[in-house]
């Protein structure tokens, strides 16, 4: 069956409005062996921002330390960082507000990480659909690059319990129109008397999917994307799938695409790295939502294997303080079935080996 994958950890420092140093992340990528991997062609690397009115999810130092480490020296032009339109979040929903806000989080022109875009604006060309039509539309500039590093800040999930590097993969690179069909069978329902009508969920819908009558809420699946943001800032743990079995069916069709995202327009899987950024944890949403328990910071993992990094990420989430993940995320949901179809699909295998750094 193979060695265990090798999943290194940096763990946070002392300070803790710093814990990890840019450079520690740059190490990371040398541990890979992804060293000077952008010498062979042109690497995305795709980060996360995050919510308005909060600092970007992956700093653009951290972005800056991978990329210069995959370019290698004299790599200038090598790399790109990118992410895609969102389907639930406000001011990355469209290229134009997406770049202004990029720009606000450190991620523009002259800023310190290489040239921020949008994978999936139109303006670069049409989306590219995968050969087998299995998988989503993915944004193009990130499917045409040569290698991936994927920069994942960890938080919770409603449909996976966490977000880590196969949820970045698969859903991360799809275009928008591609995220809404990896959702279609994830219909969100309101439990009546746990909701006190406080429109936190109407609030966070970019879909005018929910409305608010005789101080209940109320959601139209016609509209409804099962994009699940509601969900994460009900403050009463109101709003949960309709279905059970659409979450096992979402996180393998997750599966499927990250499949997809990792092939991209090349004959074959592409060289791809992966770090899951487990500090902030805290700080990471983008308004109170359901209650959770606090946990501390873990440190930033980082793997070749996305599948032993993200069950290396549950791991550790389940052997901290909280002694479980839905006690850290606040939802029910686990990842088992994201894993078990990733591993099924040949991304990676579950076994790994924790390496300290």
């Amino acid at each position: 069956m193979g060695a265990p994958a090798d999943v290194f950890l940096l763990p946070p420092g002392p300070d803790p409005d710093a814990p990890v140093a840019a450079a520690g992340v740059g190490r990371l990528v040398e541990r890979m062996g992804l060293g000077g991997a952008a010498r062979t062609g042109r690497w995305a690397v795709k980060v996360q921002l995050g919510p308005r009115g909060l600092a970007a999810a992956i700093a653009p130092a951290w972005a800056a330390a991978a990329a210069r480490a995959v370019a290698g020296p004299g790599g200038a032009g090598r790399t790109f960082c990118c992410d895609t339109l969102s389907i639930n979040l406000a001011g990355l929903d469209t290229p134009g507000e997406h770049l202004a806000l990029a720009a606000v989080k450190g991620y523009g022109p002259g800023g310190e990480a290489p040239g921020y875009r949008v994978a999936d604006d139109p303006a670069h060309g049409p989306s590219f659909a995968p050969p087998d039509g299995r998988g989503p539309s993915l944004a193009l500039l990130a499917a045409q690059a040569a290698g991936l590093l994927v920069l994942s800040a960890v938080r919770p999930h409603p449909h996976l319990g966490f977000g880590g590097a196969l949820f970045a993969l698969g859903a991360g690179l799809a275009d928008r129109q591609g995220k809404i069909g990896l959702h279609r069978d994830i219909r969100p329902k309101v439990d009546t008397p746990l909701c006190a009508g406080c429109g936190s969920c109407l609030a966070v819908c970019l879909f005018d999917a929910i409305r608010v009558t005789g101080g209940r809420a109320i959601i139209d699946h016609e509209l409804c994307t099962g994009c699940g943001e509601c969900m994460n800032h009900c403050f009463m743990a109101g709003i949960a799938p309709d279905d059970a079995a659409g979450i096992p069916l979402f996180q393998k069709r997750l599966a499927q695409a990250a499949r997809a995202a990792l092939a991209g327009a090349a004959d074959g899987p592409r060289p791809a790295g992966y770090v899951n950024v487990l500090v902030r944890l805290d700080r990471r949403t983008g308004g109170p939502g359901r209650r959770k328990e606090r946990s501390g910071d873990v440190g930033v993992l980082a793997s070749r294997d996305p599948v032993a990094l993200d069950q290396a990420t549950w791991d550790l989430a389940a052997g901290g303080p909280l002694g479980s993940l839905p006690a850290w995320s606040g939802f029910t949901t686990v990842p088992g079935a994201l894993l078990d179809e990733a591993a099924a699909l040949g991304l990676g295998r579950p076994q790994y080996r924790l390496v300290t750094i």
